[in-house]
């Protein structure tokens, strides 16, 4: 487990990392969590710590001991697969703690987000939000351009069977993002109605805008989802064509070959036919049998039979 804390005594300030913990201080807890430890230096529930560290924990507010308990998911990209983790941020009037045990977050990366000093908590809360919103982004804006190559791949032909896997990885990440949006989404909500009296108006102004952001994405999801399954439907329907095609040449070619099969099966029969003495029965009867697949071939076409 790794404690940090960081400090912005000014808004005209860099946020840096500071060595003692004091008030207006960002304290961060990252790897494997000791939630009595936890709970023993900064106040808080044992029992809400504990939940941090469930890897499906869902976004969620829990209020106890005075203390706010907000549960977000951040992306979390882990051998080229992308999937969520959550993040506990835990804010009161005199303090805010963030607890990620994935390690895919740091105070650091909320930085562009924070317009103010690290002795506001609430503003340190929508710093904390819009930097995993944004990490949301750009992760959708991803997988949005993986999925518009493979697009161009089915229009010229080059799509390939790894491409549908790949889809299937995309597909359960966009579920993924899907329901850790719509979660929160419903807890920025919530923080809106401002019930612990923990933003300003500034604070609030940008929840407010963090709730339209995330709608955007949802909406950004639905539409890269209906893409996929559009190309598979898309790549379904031009397999199909194609299977039928290759059917109807591989017909067309059986009949024509059978019909030079019933001369020249007659002629190896061991009964009397005309001309079989002749010298010229050969190539009459083959330049026969050419003529009449030609004619038949001809005929076929104009009745669209292959």
């Amino acid at each position: 487990m790794t404690v940090g804390y960081f400090e912005r005594r000014c808004s005209s300030d860099s946020l840096g990392q500071t060595h003692q913990f004091h008030r207006g201080v960002w304290a961060h807890v990252s790897g494997t969590l000791c939630p009595d430890e936890l709970a023993e230096q900064f106040g808080l529930d044992e029992n809400i710590v504990r939940d941090a560290a469930d890897v499906r924990e869902l976004p969620r507010m829990e209020y106890s001991g005075g203390i706010e308990y907000v549960f977000v998911r951040l992306p979390l990209v882990r051998d080229d697969v992308i999937k969520t983790a959550p993040l506990l941020a835990a804010v009161s009037k005199t303090q805010f703690v963030t607890i990620n045990p994935a390690n895919n977050f740091s105070p650091q990366a909320a930085e562009p987000f924070l317009t103010t000093t690290t002795d506001k908590p609430g503003a340190l809360l929508a710093a904390t939000i819009a930097c995993a919103v944004a990490a949301y982004e750009q992760q959708i804006h991803d997988l949005a351009g993986n999925i518009a190559a493979a697009r161009h791949r089915l229009s010229r032909h080059e799509v390939k069977n790894a491409d549908f896997i790949e889809f299937v990885a995309i597909e359960d990440s966009l579920n993924e993002f899907h329901s850790s949006l719509e979660g929160l989404a419903s807890v920025l909500g919530q923080l809106a109605l401002n019930r612990r009296g923990l933003f300003t108006v500034r604070d609030l102004e940008a929840l407010g805008d963090l709730v339209l952001h995330v709608k955007q994405l949802l909406v950004m999801v639905t539409a890269n989802s209906q893409t996929i399954t559009s190309i598979q439907n898309a790549y379904s329907t031009i397999a199909n064509n194609v299977l039928n095609q290759r059917m109807k040449v591989l017909t067309a070619i059986t009949i024509l070959l059978a019909i030079p099969n019933v001369f020249y099966g007659m002629y190896g029969m061991n009964i009397a036919l005309p001309f079989q003495g002749e010298a010229w029965a050969y190539p009459v009867i083959t330049g026969f049998t050419v003529l009449l697949i030609g004619i038949v071939y001809i005929f076929a076409k104009r009745l669209r039979l292959f």
